[in-house]
């Protein structure tokens, strides 16, 4: 796969933007990380709803669409909410009195999903609750537990995303799932998984917030369930006869698109940083 440069710099401006965003919202406070992956979270259900459309060839009532928002906003809501870790700090402390308002918002409308839906493959929308709210829910829990762990989380996917593409351009020859993804190549990925643990290494090695092995295993999720995590929503986008989820950022397609490696890497981290990672306060503003 050659390297198209008039491709490469268009993500790398729009990238660029999109990050400059993305850290202003990491690094202030838990307020506007909150906000931003909220509306992330809408952005994301609504190019899914359009995807699943596309597959099944109908389209969704608008009261099935909004119910369906409406739901996925409330899972978010209670995820973000729920005490799940045990190193709270005052937001998270402040929301935990609000997750029962959230669970019944969520089974209102989950209820009322069921009893005004017109199609018989309705259904089929609810699967996007768990493949983005709940997982976006759970990518806020761990800034909760320290900014460091998104921003390492999201820095390691996008390394593994950028050095897959740089070295399966100059480097790639195996095409190992064309159906799927046909520029996705065996060499890319595994240029992408070493280069990001090597940079894990190096990061880990000259900062003590986190044991080096931690580094390495938020390393090896990140660009195991990231590259999944593409796959996946080429799969879909695959099925719809769609290239982009949307038109959201140039080169880079939408929400979906953008997100897609975190939305199946963040429960992964979750998981293993509630198990055998420490509390670690950290503030920038």
């Amino acid at each position: 796969m050659a390297l198209n440069i008039k491709t490469f710099f268009t993500r790398l401006g729009s990238a660029a933007i999109f990050s400059a965003i993305m850290m202003l919202a990491f690094l202030t406070n838990e307020w506007a990380f909150i906000a931003l992956f909220f509306i992330v979270n809408i952005l994301c259900l609504n190019e899914y709803a359009r995807i699943v459309e596309r597959i099944l060839k109908i389209s969704f009532s608008r009261n099935e669409k909004m119910n369906f928002y409406l739901s996925g906003i409330a899972l978010f809501l209670i995820v973000c909410c729920l005490p799940l870790l045990p190193c709270q700090n005052s937001v998270s402390q402040f929301l935990t009195h609000f997750k029962f308002y959230f669970l019944g918002l969520f089974l209102g409308a989950v209820l009322l999903f069921f009893m005004t839906k017109k199609s018989k493959y309705a259904y089929f929308l609810l699967t996007g609750l768990g493949y983005i709210s709940l997982a976006l829910g759970l990518f806020v829990q761990l800034r909760f537990q320290s900014l460091l762990l998104p921003l390492i989380l999201l820095l390691f996917i996008w390394m593994n995303d950028t050095l897959a593409y740089l070295t399966g351009s100059f480097f790639g020859k195996t095409k190992y799932i064309p159906s799927i993804s046909p520029n996705k190549t065996l060499e890319g990925t595994i240029g992408g998984i070493l280069f990001t643990l090597a940079f894990a290494f190096v990061w880990g090695y000259f900062t003590h917030w986190f044991p080096i092995w931690q580094w390495l295993v938020m390393g090896i999720l990140a660009s195991i369930g990231g590259t999944l995590g593409d796959l996946a929503e080429s799969k879909l986008k695959r099925m719809a006869d769609i290239k982009d989820s949307g038109n959201l950022m140039p080169g880079h397609g939408g929400a979906l698109d953008r997100f897609d490696s975190l939305l199946i890497t963040a429960p992964l981290v979750f998981l293993f940083a509630i198990i055998f990672m420490k509390c670690f306060p950290y503030v920038v503003f």
